[in-house]
């Protein structure tokens, strides 16, 4: 059996000098935690606390013992067993999420750039839903609600439109039980939503080495009710970091670790994704570069880095572009970097569908993604070597000028090759004679032909009830 393809941004001995320097970090510095209730448990714990500072450490003997209790394995389960994605992939392959929180839509019927509405993301959960090379659908904000509580709108939009699993985070502390209200009405009971959480959660660092309120609240509640937790760092090198790929991704790795940490002493045993998020800033615009090479080598060698010395799951932001269109940009940038990534341990590469940096989300792009991660996949799987691979009494057989073209080898093994409908090639006539579309043209055709299949999910009618009845009292009760 082939091994994935992988490479090795850092030595075993950079490996070990990275995690020595954040057990140092963690131990003699500590982070700030802006949650008094968190605190509290923190101490009892075992955990350092200055009550004063809200300083937090973490002695080296609890950091060794919560990665010892942190699964190595976990499966994200989505609304269908189906679409469950154990972790890491079983075939050495790796799994895609969509882009999260995204506020504006390119819309491929006017080519224009518009914010995202209820009906918009609606749409794309379903679109998600039907996309083989899609394993994930992301939360995205839905600009015609109220901001107080986009966030409980969003969740409940994709609980009633995809079955996959969910990538998720709370915009604000008051909204976090809102979530857990919504994936209890969706799963039933606590024992159902233990049995399948529907989501993962992703608390993130406020870099450098704070942890708002929200997200130890998210934390909180994630291990009450047995939800997988996918603690990320939001660095920005340059800006929010260190300026250099191997210090963006050392502060990347202290501050997962940190929230790894929390978790397990809270809850020992709680199962965790570590997630760098972390992009480079670009001094001359101020803008957050997410296709640069400095973010690549910051992603890579952070996911091969905490793969390694960590033991667990890892997801990078890897599917990403700073292009707002389509374009060869964003091609070059959705094909190096999350290959480069998978290829450096990351199980979930996460950004499919979106454009423009951190705003912008495309339908259209989210199809071409998904059969771009086709291609991905299978270079990522490498060359599998065995006797029938090898195929030489195929070549003896065949002879000298023979052809292989009915041979039961090539019959048997045929249908392996990844063909991806927007990439296949035509011959210059055909492809002249239905219209010499390009590579986008192609995907908003696909897109538009999608539409037709576009459904909610068959939920029963008292579970939508019950599920839009909480969002009207997340209104009520947190907007003004």
């Amino acid at each position: 059996m082939a091994a994935s393809l992988r490479i090795e941004p850092l030595s075993p001995e950079e490996i070990a000098s990275i995690y020595e320097k954040c057990v140092q970090v963690l131990s003699t510095y500590g982070v700030k935690v802006d949650h008094e209730g968190a605190l509290d448990e923190l101490a009892a714990a075992g955990a350092l606390v200055d009550r004063e500072t809200q300083q937090v450490r973490f002695s080296p003997a609890d950091i060794e013992a919560a990665l010892a209790a942190a699964p190595r394995e976990l499966v994200a389960k989505g609304g269908k067993e189906e679409h469950d994605l154990p972790l890491p992939h079983p075939e050495g392959s790796v799994y895609t999420s969509t882009c999260i929180q995204s506020m504006l839509y390119h819309d491929p019927d006017s080519g224009s750039f518009v914010d995202v509405t209820q009906e918009s993301f609606a749409e794309w959960c379903r679109l998600v839903e039907l996309l083989p090379n899609i394993d994930s659908c992301a939360i995205q904000t839905p600009m015609d609600v109220p901001a107080e509580t986009a966030d409980v709108h969003a969740l409940n939009i994709q609980l009633q439109n995809t079955s996959k699993p969910l990538n998720i985070l709370a915009y604000c502390l008051e909204t976090v039980p809102y979530f857990y209200e919504l994936l209890l009405a969706r799963a039933g009971s606590e024992e159902a939503l233990r049995e399948r959480p529907l989501v993962y959660i992703d608390p993130t660092s406020l870099s450098p080495l704070v942890y708002k309120a929200m997200d130890l609240e998210t934390i909180l509640y994630s291990v009450r009710y047995g939800v997988p937790v996918a603690p990320s760092s939001l660095v920005l090198a340059g800006g929010t970091g260190p300026t250099t790929p191997a210090g963006a991704a050392l502060l990347v790795a202290v501050e997962v670790l940190a929230m790894v940490v929390m978790t397990q002493l809270l809850k020992p045993g709680h199962p965790t994704i570590a997630c760098g998020y972390n992009y480079t800033l670009d001094l001359a615009t101020g803008n957050a570069l997410m296709g640069c090479p400095e973010t690549l080598l910051a992603q890579a060698a952070a996911a091969q880095f905490m793969k390694t010395a960590f033991g667990l799951p890892v997801l990078t932001s890897s599917l990403q572009t700073d292009s707002y269109v389509s374009d060869g940009q964003t091609m070059i940038s959705k094909s190096l970097q999350p290959t480069m990534c998978c290829m450096a341990g990351a199980d979930i590469i996460y950004g499919a569908g979106r454009l423009g940096g951190s705003t912008l989300a495309s339908p259209a792009q989210l199809v071409i993604d998904d059969r771009l991660v086709a291609l991905e996949r299978r270079c990522v799987a490498g060359v599998q070597v065995d006797d029938d691979t090898l195929a030489v009494d195929e070549i003896l057989g065949a002879g000298v000028g023979g052809h292989y073209i009915k041979r039961k080898h090539t019959v048997r093994h045929c249908r392996e090759a990844v063909r991806p409908d927007l990439f296949v090639a035509e011959p210059l006539d055909m492809w002249q004679a239905g219209g010499g579309k390009d590579l986008y043209e192609r995907a908003v055709e696909k897109y538009r032909g999608l539409r037709a299949d576009l459904r909610p999910l068959d939920l029963p009618d008292d579970v939508r009830r019950e599920m839009d009845a909480i969002v009207r009292r997340a209104d009520q009760a947190l907007v003004p």
